[in-house]
């Protein structure tokens, strides 16, 4: 299976939203071939997160790839990902 890997480039607090405290996280993935190295695709998708989860955009993750292992795989380690790093993610102020 290929390898994903994440970096967070942006971080929003989301005024609107119905849930205080509700930030979004551009989060870029790269997809990696395992045997190879090279880089197969790589995207920005946004990811809210609050108090009760993180939550990825499905239909970015959907358009990202086709495949549907790489699809929940993507899902379950984006989420992850998110959920570590929540207590160190602060809104930029741009």
């Amino acid at each position: 299976m290929d390898q994903l890997l994440f970096k967070v480039q942006k971080v929003s607090r989301l005024e609107d939203d119905h849930i205080p405290d509700t930030f979004e996280a551009n989060v870029e993935v790269e997809l990696i071939d395992r045997k190879s190295g090279d880089l197969l695709k790589q995207a920005t998708l946004p990811v809210r997160f609050n108090e009760h989860g993180a939550f990825p955009s499905i239909s970015h993750v959907l358009s990202f790839t086709t495949d549907k292992k790489t699809q929940t795989k993507l899902l379950f380690d984006i989420r992850r990902y998110i959920k570590r790093l929540r207590p160190f993610l602060e809104p930029d102020h741009k």
